[in-house]
C-alpha cells in the first residue's frame, strides 16, 4: 500500500474512532454486564432462591384458574408460555397475552405474568422490572424512548455500533502493518502515551475473532430491526406480518372449535429425543383450539442454535411431523430463520455455561478499555503535541468529557444496584428508578468530569467509587437477605453467588487499578529539565571514569 492510501485509511480509524468512540464504548461496556441478565434476576429478587424439587406439584388446575381469571369477559387468547422449574428459574411461570377489543374497532394487547412455588403450588409475589431488565435494556436498545420510535430504533441505532465497530477493525487491521510485532510489544517503562498505544493494539490484535464476531452478529440482530419495515416496503408492500410469515413460517390457522389441552402436568416428563434435554417450557399457540399446537423447548445450553425442540398437538399431544426435521429439532423454516436463531447465543454465549460468559465478559471488557483508550490517545496527541489544528481550550474539554463518559458509566453501573434494591417503591415503578438513578449518576460523573481540571485525578477518583460500590454488593445482598455468599459457595452456589463474588473481585481489582494510576501527567518541560539533568549526570559521571581510568594508567 502506497503512503497516501495508508494515511487516509490510518485517518479513516482515527477519525471513525474519535467521533463514535464514546459511542461504541458504551455498546461495549453495556453488553458487559447484559450477558449475566439471568444471574442477576436471580440476585434482585429472593423469590428466585428456591431449592430445587424432586417432585414438584402438579399445576393444570392452577394455571387454569388463573387463566379463566385473566380471560374473563370472554377475551381471546393471543399466545400463553408455560415454563417448568429450571436452576436459573426454580418455579413455575406462564407468560399470557390476550387481546382486548378497543372500541371503534381494532383491538390492544394485554400481558400478564405469574410463578409459583413448585413445592406448594402457591402464587410468588412478584417484585417488578428493576436492575436485571435494565443492564439488559440499556445495551439492546439504549432504552430508546417509544415517542422516538422505542425499540425498533433504539435496537437499530446499537446495531449500527456493530458496523461502525466493523469497520474500525478492518481499518485498524489495515493501518498496523507490523501485527506480528505488535502482538507481543507491551512497553510498561514507557510515558503513558506509549502505554496506552501498546495495550490498544495488543487487547486489540489477541481479541480480533472475537470483536468480528460480536460486531457481525450485533450488526444484524439491531440492523434487521431497522431494515425489517423497509423490506416489507419493498417486497410485501409495507405487510410487516407478511415479512415474518416469510422469515419464520405461516402459522397454522384456528379450526374455530373448542377442544380440551393436554395437561401441562403430563409434558413436564418429557425429555428431547436426541440430547436427552427436559423440557423447559412450552409456547401454546391456538389455546383451546382443536388445532392448537405446541411449541416444546428444551435446555439449549450446550447448542448454539436457540431453537432446539419440537411440535406437538396440543389436543392429542401427538408429535406433528409436517414441517419438522429429521433431527427433531423445530423447523426453521427458512435459511434466513436458521441463521438468525444463531445470532442470540453467539452474541450472548448462552450456549456455553458461566465460564463462557465471564470469557466474553472479559474480551467485552477488553474491547470497551481498547475503544476508551484510543479516544485518549488521540487527544493525548493533539492536547500535548503538534499534530491538533483545534484551540487547546478544545481538547482540554474533550478530553474531560471523555473521562467522564468511561469512568462515569462504571460508576452508574455500580450506583443500580444499590437503587434497586433500596429504593422504597411499588413494583411497578422499580424500573423507572433503576432508570433514573442510571442516568443521574453518569450525568454527576460527567459534570465532576467537566469542571475539573485534573484529568488524572478524576480517573482515578471515580474508578475508585466505582469499584467501591462495586466491592459492597455481596454486603448489601447480605444485609438486605440475609444470605452470606461465602457460606453458599460451600453448600451450593446459585447464580446470585456468581454475582456477588464477581461483584466482590471486580471491585477490589478496580481500585487497586486505581491506586496505581498516576495521580498527574508530567509535561514536556518537566520532562526536558527531567532530561537535560540526567545527561548532564551522565556527563559528570562519564568524566569521572575518565579521570579515574587516567589515574589508574598514571599509577
Amino acid at each position: 500500500m502506497d503512503r497516501a492510501r495508508h494515511k487516509r485509511n490510518y485517518d479513516l480509524h482515527s477519525w471513525s474512532g474519535v467521533t463514535l468512540g464514546l459511542f461504541i464504548y458504551v455498546v461495549a461496556f453495556t453488553g458487559c454486564f447484559a450477558l449475566f441478565y439471568h444471574e442477576v434476576q436471580t440476585w434482585e429478587d429472593p423469590a428466585r432462591r428456591l431449592p430445587m424439587v424432586e417432585e414438584p406439584v402438579d399445576m393444570q388446575a392452577t394455571l387454569n384458574d388463573w387463566i379463566a381469571e385473566k380471560t374473563a369477559g370472554d377475551l381471546h387468547i393471543d399466545f400463553l408460555t408455560f415454563t417448568y422449574p429450571s436452576e436459573v428459574e426454580p418455579y413455575y411461570s406462564a407468560f399470557l397475552g390476550v387481546d382486548i377489543p378497543r372500541e371503534g374497532g381494532g383491538h390492544d394487547h394485554e400481558f400478564s405474568t405469574q410463578r409459583w412455588d413448585p413445592a406448594t403450588g402457591e402464587a410468588l409475589p412478584e417484585r417488578g422490572e428493576g436492575l436485571s431488565l435494565w443492564l439488559l435494556e440499556i445495551h439492546r436498545k439504549l432504552m430508546w424512548p417509544d415517542f422516538l420510535g422505542g425499540v425498533t430504533v433504539g435496537r437499530g441505532i446499537v446495531g449500527i455500533a456493530g458496523v461502525i465497530l466493523l469497520m474500525s477493525i478492518i481499518t485498524g487491521v489495515i493501518a498496523h502493518t507490523k501485527i506480528l510485532e505488535e502482538l507481543f510489544t507491551l512497553r510498561f517503562f514507557r510515558s503513558m502515551r506509549l502505554k496506552w498505544q501498546d495495550a490498544h493494539k495488543v487487547f486489540g490484535l489477541w481479541g480480533l475473532p472475537f470483536y468480528v464476531m460480536i460486531a457481525i452478529t450485533g450488526a444484524v440482530l439491531g440492523v434487521v430491526t431497522l431494515l425489517a419495515p423497509v423490506i416489507a416496503l419493498l417486497t410485501f408492500k409495507g405487510d410487516q406480518e407478511a415479512l415474518i410469515a416469510a422469515v419464520l413460517g405461516e402459522p397454522q390457522a384456528p379450526a374455530g372449535v373448542e377442544a380440551q389441552m393436554i395437561s401441562v402436568d403430563e409434558l413436564r416428563t418429557l425429555t428431547e429425543p436426541t440430547s436427552g434435554e427436559r423440557l423447559r417450557y412450552v409456547v401454546m399457540n391456538n389455546f383451546g383450539d382443536a388445532n392448537a399446537y405446541f411449541d416444546l423447548y428444551f435446555d439449549p445450553d450446550t447448542e448454539l442454535m436457540s431453537v432446539e425442540g419440537y411440535q406437538i398437538s396440543g389436543v392429542t399431544g401427538e408429535r406433528m411431523e409436517e414441517g419438522a426435521s429429521e433431527d427433531s429439532a423445530i423447523d426453521t423454516s427458512t435459511p434466513a430463520n436458521r441463521v438468525l436463531a444463531t445470532m442470540t447465543p453467539l452474541h450472548y454465549g448462552t450456549y456455553g455455561g458461566i465460564s463462557l460468559k465471564f470469557l466474553y465478559f472479559v474480551l467485552g471488557l477488553a474491547l470497551a478499555v481498547i475503544t476508551g483508550l484510543g479516544m485518549m490517545m488521540w487527544v493525548e496527541r493533539r492536547k500535548h503535541g503538534n499534530v491538533g489544528s483545534r484551540s487547546p481550550q478544545f481538547y482540554h474539554a474533550l478530553s474531560k468529557l471523555t473521562v467522564g463518559v468511561t469512568c462515569g458509566l462504571p460508576l452508574a453501573t455500580a450506583a443500580v444496584f444499590y437503587a434497586d434494591r433500596l429504593a422504597p417503591v411499588a413494583p411497578e415503578g422499580r424500573l423507572a428508578v433503576v432508570g433514573w438513578t442510571y442516568f443521574l449518576v453518569w450525568s454527576g460523573a460527567i459534570g465532576f468530569s467537566l469542571f475539573r481540571n485534573d484529568d488524572y485525578r478524576t480517573v482515578r477518583e471515580l474508578l475508585a467509587a466505582s469499584g467501591a460500590l462495586l466491592a459492597g454488593v455481596p454486603l448489601l445482598d447480605m444485609a438486605t437477605t440475609g444470605d452470606f455468599f461465602l457460606l453458599s459457595i460451600f453448600v451450593g452456589a446459585g447464580p446470585e453467588v456468581w454475582v456477588n463474588l464477581s461483584c466482590l473481585v471486580i471491585g477490589v481489582l478496580t481500585v487497586l487499578s486505581a491506586v496505581s494510576l498516576p495521580r498527574t501527567r508530567t509535561d514536556n518541560s518537566r520532562r526536558k529539565e527531567e532530561t537535560a539533568m540526567m545527561t548532564s549526570l551522565r556527563r559528570e559521571f562519564s568524566d569521572i571514569a575518565a579521570d579515574e581510568i587516567v589515574s589508574v594508567q598514571n599509577r
